[in-house]
């Protein structure tokens, strides 16, 4: 009985350590593997358990029943999982929201030469050129030539960052198809999972493959998941089941009427909106969503302000030609923004001159250029109506406002004062900042002009086609869209301040994704410690379990010698 259980012992031994072997060499070819988690054979000794299947030697004792081999695990440290993917998480939020931005500073292209900001300096040098020769045809010339370049890279600009919105916008929806497939794994593989289990195995490949589909997972969105006894994970993405058991959630692309042109995702079972706090898709909607929008926004105020500026002290000179009223620039924003085409087509009429007849006086062309300078520009009325060409009643037109230099940045309402109007900065019950006397206005026009003691505040010129009474200015000037002017630094401030805010925002989201990475890149290091392979580590324990393969062969071969020895050589001659 005793050589039998020895040969037993060694056979275990054997098998064992071929299971070793084959585990280190499963080990070794997965090194470079993504995701791939080492796997150690759990060697335990089987001893004594109490029975009395064998009966006991009283001279020798009862031996231990070898080595059990059964168990094969794989190195994983859960914890350190659930860090790495929150880290995961927060660097491909600030990434995707980085490299929109940092498109977005290069289609300004500042600072350089050909940058929006030196082309708006060039415009201004026009104007002063203009100033020097009024009656120059080549100056005049040269300010549609600069002109005409900025407004096109104006709305190129315009352009280019809304198509940056278009193509986050398709970006939506891949990363809805990319949850959607690496859901659909995630299912798959914990029905596997079961299977496998189910039958005393353990599953380790397969579980390696499905942390690395959460790792991808995290990446995309915020996740959290948890797993039952069968082994199966339910996968939450933000607040929502994503995976439940063999089942996923899919996952819609659909429009979104509060955003209009824009997709949002939903969840088709119940469509619920997918809402994130981290991972690709909330850094791919904050840059689409509101980014981008406010810098389109800050650019057609820009645009806005300019054409304001311009066109209000533009419509209220003369030209060579002695022609008046007219538009510097057509069109509201920086999306259609250009020089008025009856100027491009005659540049004897840029009213460089305060009045008819004075083909010298350049006081309206200094007064243009000087806006460079200027402390302030109007972008507009509340309501996005914008202040030139406004069409008020009885035909009549406010064609522009000038402000003094004491109007700060801010909102300012228009209100009754008895027959009068208030100017009040904030809000309608805000302080007061001038008043304007009403009175009659008739053809071919007048000022409302808004005073502060002796100082001029703001000047809103009309062009009158019939006469326009006070009460009607008043209604006019009240009326809901009309009753606010907005009011900004001066165009070449305020677009400085658009450059530099900008180019604040790169660096600022460029710092939180590098330190991101940094961190990605710690805990990594940290996972891999814990679940790399190391090959010089493997080749030792290929080495160990070779030998001990070894020495349980010898121990065979003994048992072997010594059954021949009992049988074949003890018996009676």
């Amino acid at each position: 009985m005793g050589l039998s259980i020895g040969l037993d012992t060694a056979v275990k031994a054997l098998r064992a350590h071929q299971l070793a072997v084959d585990v280190a060499s499963h080990n070794i070819a997965n090194a470079q593997s993504p995701g791939y988690s080492r796997q150690r054979v759990l060697l335990r000794p089987v001893g004594l358990d109490g029975s009395d299947h064998f009966s006991r030697d009283n001279l020798l004792g009862r031996p231990g029943f070898g080595v059990d081999a059964k168990d094969v695990n794989r190195i994983r440290d859960i914890f350190m999982d659930f860090q790495a993917r929150q880290s995961m998480s927060s660097q491909a939020h600030y990434q995707a929201l980085s490299a929109p931005i940092e498109n977005a500073e290069v289609v300004f292209n500042d600072p350089s030469d050909d940058g929006l900001s030196a082309l708006l300096g060039k415009f201004w040098a026009a104007w002063h050129d203009v100033t020097n020769e009024p009656e120059s045809s080549p100056a005049r010339v040269a300010l549609i030539h600069a002109t005409t370049t900025f407004t096109t890279r104006v709305r190129a600009a315009h352009s280019e960052l809304t198509q940056q919105r278009v193509d986050l916008n398709q970006t939506v929806a891949g990363i809805a198809d990319e949850i959607n497939a690496k859901a659909a794994e995630l299912a798959s593989l914990n029905l596997q999972v079961q299977q496998v289990e189910l039958n005393g195995d353990m599953a380790n490949d397969l579980r390696d493959r499905r942390d690395l589909l959460l790792d991808d997972l995290a990446k995309l969105g915020n996740i959290s998941y948890a797993e039952d006894d069968s082994g199966s994970q339910t996968v939450y993405l933000g607040a929502h089941e994503l995976v439940v058991g063999t089942s996923a959630r899919t996952i819609n692309a659909v429009q979104d009427t509060a955003n209009a042109g824009m997709l949002k995702l939903q969840f088709a079972i119940d469509n619920d909106d997918v809402s994130v706090s981290a991972g690709k898709l909330k850094g791919v909607l904050d840059a689409r969503d509101t980014a981008l929008p406010e810098l389109i926004q800050k650019l057609n105020t820009f645009a806005s302000g300019i054409i304001n500026s311009v066109n209000s002290l533009h419509q209220a000179g003369y030209g060579l030609d002695n022609v008046t009223g007219l538009a510097f620039f057509s069109g509201s924003d920086a999306s259609n923004i250009a020089v008025n085409q009856a100027l491009a087509g005659s540049p004897q009429s840029i009213a460089a001159a305060n009045g008819p007849g004075q083909p010298g006086d350049p006081a309206n062309a200094l007064a243009i250029a000087n806006l460079q300078q200027a402390t302030n520009m109007l972008t507009g009325f509340a309501a996005s109506s914008l202040v030139v060409n406004e069409t008020l009643s009885a035909g009549n037109t406010a064609t522009g406002v000038t402000l003094a230099g004491s109007l700060q940045r801010g909102s300012y309402s228009i209100v009754a004062s008895g027959p009068n109007l208030e100017l009040r900065y904030g809000s309608p019950t805000g302080p007061v900042v001038g008043t304007a006397t009403l009175a009659a206005i008739n053809p071919p026009g007048g000022a409302i002009t808004f005073t502060n003691g002796a100082n001029t505040v703001a000047t809103l010129n009309i062009a009158a086609t019939g006469a326009y009474s006070a009460a009607q200015q008043q209604a006019d000037l009240t009326a809901a869209g009309n009753n606010t002017l907005e009011v900004e630094p001066s165009p070449t401030l305020y677009y400085g301040n658009i450059v530099s805010v900008l180019g604040a925002d790169v660096n600022r989201a460029k710092g939180l994704s590098d330190s991101a990475q940094l961190l990605v890149d710690h805990l990594d290091g940290l996972r891999q410690s814990v679940q790399g392979v190391n090959i010089d580590e493997e080749v030792t324990n290929l080495n160990a379990s070779q030998h001990a393969y070894n020495a349980a062969a010898k121990v065979i071969s003994t048992i072997d010698e010594m059954l021949d020895t009992l049988i074949n050589r003890t018996g009676v001659g």
